[in-house]
Order: C-alpha cells, then structure tokens, then sequence
C-alpha cells in the first residue's frame, strides 16, 4: 500500500559531524530501529551515504549534500513501481516504530481530498519527514516547486492539503545534538531480558579481566564493541576489527570525559576508510 523513503543524509553538524543513522541507540544501530518500522513497505529506499541491509535500496541527491528535499526526490525516483502512498521519514527518529503505528491507523479515516497526513510535533508544528504522502500529490508537489536543491521540504510541501496527526503516546523527537542523544537513552533504557543480556558468561569475563587489571567494568559495553567490530568486519578487512575495538579503548581512556557513544559513532565514520577484504581475509 505505501513505500518508504528514509532520508539519511545530511553533514550530522550538530552532532558533532558523525552519521547520525549510525548511532547506537539501546544496541542497535539509528536507521536499524527507523528500518524496523517500515516493514510493511512494498519498496523501502534510504537516501544517504550509509550501509543498508539486503532489499532495501540506497541512493543519494543530485548533486551530493543539497539537502533532505533534493533526497526525498531522489529517493521517489529510486522506486521502480510507485505504491499509492509514500511515507517518508528522517533517520534519527528514535521513536520511528510508534509513529509510523500513528500514520498508518490514521490512514483509515482519512478524507479522499487529503494529500497526506502529517504528525505534529508539540508546539502543533508539521514535521513533514514524518508523514505519509499521496505518491501522485507528492509527484505533483516536486513538479511545481522545480529544482529542490537546498531549498526545504516545508517549501515543497507549501502545496498539499495535509491532515495534521496528533503523536498521541509516540515521540516525533529527532536527535539533533549530543545532549538530545544523551537524553533520549537515559529516558529509554534497553529492554531487559534480550538476547545479548542473556550472555552472562561474557560478562563474567569482562568483570575477572578488570579486575586482574585494575580497571571499573562499567564503563565498558561488549556489546557495543562487539557490534562495531561485526561492521567493521563485514565493511573491510576482518584483521581490522580487533584493530578498532584496540583503537576505542584508546580513544575513551584519553578521553575520560567523553560520552561513550558519540566516541562510538565518530570511529564507525572512520569504516569508510577500511581496506576491502581479500580472499585472505
């Protein structure tokens, strides 16, 4: 019934110049948890320069960095047979999950004149990268505006009727800053009881090494590091992954103060940069 579009790019300025889709919320990877809530779509695109899992397409704007209304129109014409509706998100929607639930209940009652409907943020404000579009009025809306190179998607959208949403329970909260970060996983710890929680033994080993070196158990997360050195692994060469876990620590021990996962994301930037594996690899 709709296909999904999942802008992605953007410089992450804000936060400190890291790929905000590769931040690691509660274990799992930023655009992972926005993925997760599209899985009814007949086409899901992700715009951006970023890893993306089997079946789901990637494409970037034309030119490179002019902007999230230059990628949603990337990611359109990235879809080969247009489903009726599109829905769109941003990729540091931490709360994706319920608020594509709140777009697609709503979807129901929706009047034949609206061009889309559109969750609205707590000042009453349109977020119109979190929303679901008619394709042929989004299509429409493209065509009148011209060329959307650095120009903002509020401005495409001037056109369309959208029905505004109400979030109800979800959040439409996106992470802008670190200290948006921060708080979000404060508020939302994981949920006990997952299947790396149940790895007791690694922990075990985590707590008898520190202690054998003199060193506070709390601060380090194997799951996170284990989960970076599977990207590594599967991005570059596999020697590489030890490497990274290596370089972290470094990192965090010169950087005492530095949030965890900030330092986490700025080394994933750096994957990029992995040589490619080789048969002997």
């Amino acid at each position: 019934m709709y296909d999904a579009i999942i802008v992605a790019g953007g410089q992450g300025s804000r936060m400190g110049g890291v790929s905000k889709a590769d931040l690691d919320i509660g274990g799992r990877r930023l655009l992972d948890i926005v993925l997760s809530a599209v899985t009814g779509a007949a086409t899901t695109v992700v715009v951006g320069d970023v890893a993306v899992p089997d079946g789901v397409l990637l494409t970037r704007e034309d030119p490179p960095g002019t902007g999230p209304a230059a990628g949603l129109l990337a990611g359109l014409d990235a879809v080969g047979a247009p489903a009726p509706w599109t829905l769109v998100l941003a990729c540091d929607l931490p709360d994706a999950p319920a608020a594509v639930r709140r777009l697609t209940d709503a979807l129901a009652t929706a009047p034949e004149e609206a061009d889309g409907l559109c969750l609205r943020d707590a000042g009453g404000e349109l977020q119109h990268l979190a929303a679901l579009y008619r394709t042929p009025a989004l299509r429409s809306a493209f065509a009148a505006w011209g060329d959307p190179a650095n120009r903002s998607v509020r401005g495409v959208m001037a056109s369309l009727s959208l029905l505004p949403v109400d979030p109800g329970g979800a959040s439409v909260e996106d992470l802008d800053t670190p200290e948006q970060l921060a708080h979000w996983i404060a508020s939302h710890p994981a949920a006990p009881g997952s299947a790396e929680d149940d790895k007791r033994d690694w922990r075990t080993f985590v707590e008898d090494a520190c202690a054998r070196l003199g060193l506070d158990p709390g601060g380090i997360d194997e799951h996170a590091i284990l989960r970076l050195a599977r990207r590594v692994a599967h991005q570059g060469a596999r020697p590489m992954a030890p490497v990274s876990g290596y370089i972290l620590g470094l990192a965090l021990g010169a950087r005492p103060d530095a949030d965890p996962a900030m330092v986490m994301a700025e080394l994933q930037d750096a994957i990029a940069t992995a040589p490619e594996p080789t048969l002997e690899d």
